[in-house]
């Protein structure tokens, strides 16, 4: 029988053992692949579902107006500061007097409900002693059956200035007007007194009668 023997050089060892790692490493790579093409689900990551989203809803008016509750008042008179005021709706006479630095010393608080609750838009009016106005001349109507408007051909200088937007040289033109004129024939003929027009006009009409 013939025997073979087989010599390898140092070199030809390297070279096979080399050959042969190589070799291992495909065949390893060859079947990691073929999992991967038997299993596909196994190694993407699952997609998370679309979900649109939604935008705030701007505010409705009811809901701005919560956020942002005040009263104008307009507030006249004898006190200190005479102007318009913001206050808090539930605010009452005693708060907007305050709010206009308090009441004069000649003001006479004893014909005033300052526990009267503010609206807005309305005119406080503080009347000084020896007036016979009442302080809240929208809230009282008067005995003559007027509703409380103002009789623009017989009231004061002091009570025009209750009137919505008539402050004391538009009250005093509007009686110096009167003086020199006349009583007034209609409501519209007082948008003629000088600082009155149409538009200041409006803003009272409600407030008086002839």
């Amino acid at each position: 029988m013939v025997q073979w023997e087989w010599d390898f050089t140092s070199r030809e060892k390297k070279w096979m053992i080399l050959s042969g790692g190589l070799a291992l490493a495909l065949i390893v790579c060859l079947v990691f692949i073929w999992q991967q093409d038997e299993n596909p689900n196994e190694s993407a990551s699952p997609l998370t579902p679309y979900q649109p989203v939604e935008a705030d809803a701007p505010d409705s008016p009811d809901t701005a107006e919560e956020k942002n509750p005040w009263v104008m008042i307009d507030v006249k008179g004898a006190v200190k500061k005479p102007g318009i005021y913001r206050l808090d709706p539930e605010s009452r006479v005693h708060d907007a007097i305050l709010k206009a630095g308090g009441a004069r010393s000649d003001a006479d608080l004893d014909q005033v409900n300052l526990a009267e609750r503010l609206t807005d838009g309305k005119v406080v009016y503080i009347p000084k002693k020896g007036e016979t106005q009442q302080g809240m001349a929208w809230m009282n109507p008067s005995a003559d059956g007027t509703g409380g408007k103002i009789n623009i051909n017989s009231a004061t200088a002091e009570e025009l200035q209750q009137l919505n937007g008539v402050g004391a040289k538009k009250a005093q033109a509007i009686v110096s007007y009167r003086e020199e004129n006349g009583p007034f024939q209609s409501i519209e003929e007082i948008s003629n007194v000088p600082g009155i027009g149409e538009k200041t006009l409006e803003q009272f009409r409600e407030q008086i009668t002839l």
